[in-house]
């Protein structure tokens, strides 16, 4: 049996966004993938380069950083009119958990769920890479060098302050207008500098050298790289804090929370968990691994990450192992690189696999899944409905 999300249009678009997507892993996790060896340790050796192309949030791919626009079509009834009204409207160990400060008194911290209020300013808060980041007024010119950053800037409502995009930022439509300041992984400094930003907003992909470039520049740079999904949520009401969005932040973040618990609702009685293994890259086998909010998405849709045990966020297993920790169900978010499930079907001892013999094999599209911005809501609503299609009924 054969699923897919997505239509045929994507494929260009998502092999560029996949091969992109890898290295962004990979940069941000601080190297290559680090091998799982809780299988056969067969996995490719190290030092192995992934092709170049980009966060969150990729080919031989990924988001998310994954970590990341989209020519959506979604599997899940409903989905896509709640994702254009969350549009119109507007834990975790990588995600601090920031108190800000406001003209030197506390606030309510809005990654604690703090009631909306204005934003008074100067502002003090604490990204996801553990910096401590001042504003001194409210931006009124915003840069994201991640898609991600750009859909949560959009999904507030504050598309008339982005000022510049990286070159992957193409959802919503409004954002292939603007400005581009360089690939997913290589910001041009210059170009940024140029727009006058009152603030930029990096992602884990964005190095540490890029980070110290912007802020020579006197720039202010915030770091948005959540490893679960309430990070991602926590970075909606961080983002509406920093630019004064609040209440959009509030209203956006409840109607994604509904939806989470909805789909928890769905999944109180299941009882059994399928295993999964989710490829971000045909022929390396990069996968998502603990401290990922891709892993923290299958856990939520009522599956079993395989690599659960890697050592790092974006393990690189071998054939062997996946082979070895036999799927129930296999994800592809990789279908743009030309994959298909009778590919994978065909693949050297694969055929043994439960996922293969029982034909759950689903694509998705990795725009879902890879980025983390407001449609990883989307995504987690198609994962649950692949996994226990019987709950969705």
């Amino acid at each position: 049996m054969r699923r897919r999300t997505g239509g045929s249009g994507v494929r260009q678009w998502a092999l560029l966004l996949g091969l992109t997507l890898i290295v962004a892993l990979l940069v941000a996790c601080g190297g290559p993938a680090a091998t799982n060896t809780t299988a056969a340790p067969t996995a490719a050796a190290a030092g192995t380069t992934a092709p170049v192309a980009t966060t969150a949030a990729g080919a031989r791919a990924a988001t998310a950083t994954p970590v990341a626009g989209s020519r959506t079509t979604t599997a899940a009834a409903g989905t896509t009119a709640r994702a254009a009204t969350a549009t119109r409207s507007g834990t975790a160990p990588a995600t601090a958990t920031a108190r800000a400060t406001a003209g030197g008194s506390p606030t309510a911290s809005p990654r604690a769920g703090g009631a909306p209020r204005a934003t008074t300013y100067p502002l003090t808060v604490t990204d996801d890479a553990g910096r401590t980041v001042t504003l001194r007024q409210r931006p009124q010119k915003i840069v994201s060098l991640a898609p991600s950053n750009t859909e949560i800037l959009y999904a507030l409502g504050l598309g008339d302050r982005v000022v510049g995009v990286d070159a992957i930022s193409d959802y919503p439509e409004a954002a292939k207008a603007k400005p581009k300041v360089g690939s997913y992984s290589r910001t041009n400094i210059e170009q940024v500098v140029a727009l006058g930003p009152d603030l930029v907003l990096a992602a884990g992909i964005t190095s540490k050298e890029q980070l110290a470039a912007l802020e020579s520049q006197g720039l202010t740079v915030a770091v948005l790289n959540p490893a679960t999904l309430p990070g991602v949520l926590d970075n909606l009401s961080l983002v509406g804090q920093m630019a004064d969005a609040n209440a959009e932040a509030a209203r956006l973040r409840a109607d994604l929370e509904a939806r989470i618990a909805a789909v928890g609702e769905r999944l109180r009685g299941v009882t059994t968990k399928p295993r999964v293994f989710f490829e971000l890259d045909p022929t390396s086998f990069y996968t998502v691994g603990p401290k990922s909010f891709i892993d923290d998405l299958i856990g939520r849709a009522g599956g079993v990450n395989i690599a659960a045990d890697a050592q790092t966020p974006y393990p690189q297993l071998s054939a062997e192992q996946i082979i070895a920790k036999d799927p129930q169900v296999i994800i592809l978010s990789d279908e743009g690189q030309g994959v298909t499930p009778e590919s994978v079907g065909a693949r050297p001892g694969w055929g043994n696999i439960s996922a293969v013999k029982d034909g759950r094999i689903i694509a998705i599209n990795p725009d879902l899944t890879n980025r983390p911005g407001p449609r990883v809501v989307d995504a987690l609503e198609q994962l649950a409905r692949a996994l226990h299609p019987q709950a969705f009924r």
